[in-house]
């Protein structure tokens, strides 16, 4: 068994790659054609021993995608393995850029914030209570500022006393959670490790990001991308925020009840 190489099985029409988590156990990426086309679609999956994990795309794949295809898969394995190191040599230039659906924001998106390494940038027009399984989003952010992340929050309106009554059961939010209050910020940014954005209509909410029920929950739609240039604006509008830059200008003080400067 290779690790950390593509290997094909010209009898099977497969492609696998294998490599080793933190925790010694040898996984399989696997690229498998449907049989009943002969130039594809094909399914990825993750498997280890019985484990078996399908991975969903956005997009379907036939044989002339294949090299597409082993990118994004070994993309979306370094995602979901993030302290794992990969060797770059299997990975292009390519950018990705993902739109963004309704439960697809939990799950593509609100999932990553756990794997931030450095910086997490959230802007916010409404903000109340998200939850991530049982356990409330503010927890999650509170692991990360124990770790020494750096996290910002941009928000419009007060949160409700459910968000408040969570914030009040991490300390560590109290003093290490920066935060800036805009009554005009109406966009939804959410920047990881300055590398990639969400830039969509869901805002910090259980209906916008959580796992609500499909029946329930708002429909949402944005995209994900670490297109350097997307990213780039990204971040340049929420740091004029941020700085205060908007502020000398801005003809709605009065209702600002804590302003930037």
């Amino acid at each position: 068994m290779s690790f950390h190489t593509w290997t094909y099985d010209p009898v099977m029409n497969e492609w696998t790659y294998c490599f080793v988590d933190s925790d010694g156990a040898e996984w399989q990426l696997n690229l498998i054609p449907w049989y009943e086309s002969m130039s594809g679609p094909w399914d990825a999956s993750l498997e280890y021993g019985e484990k078996h994990i399908p991975l969903r795309f956005s997009r379907s794949y036939t044989d002339y995608d294949i090299d597409q295809l082993k990118e994004d898969a070994l993309r979306r394995v370094m995602a979901l393995f993030p302290n794992v190191e990969f060797p770059l040599k299997e990975l292009s230039s390519h950018i990705m850029t993902q739109y963004i659906a309704d439960e697809a924001h939990f799950k593509e998106v609100i999932a990553r914030v756990a794997n931030v390494k450095k910086h997490l940038w959230i802007g916010t027009a409404d903000i109340k209570d998200l939850y991530v399984g049982e356990r409330p989003f503010l927890g999650v952010l509170a692991d990360l500022i124990s770790k020494g992340r750096e996290i910002r929050l941009i928000h419009a309106k007060e949160p409700g006393p459910n968000f408040r009554e969570d914030f009040d059961r991490y300390p560590v939010l109290f003093t290490g959670l920066e935060r800036v209050l805009c009554p005009r910020v109406h966009f939804k940014i959410i920047i990881f490790d300055l590398k990639t954005a969400y830039i969509g209509s869901a805002n910090l909410t259980g209906a916008g990001l959580g796992m609500k029920s499909t029946r329930n929950r708002n429909f949402e739609a944005g995209i994900l991308t670490d297109d350097p240039d997307l990213v780039e604006a990204a971040i340049n509008q929420f740091d004029s925020v941020w700085a205060g830059f908007k502020c000398k200008s801005c003809g709605r003080k009065q209702y600002c009840s804590d302003p930037v400067i």
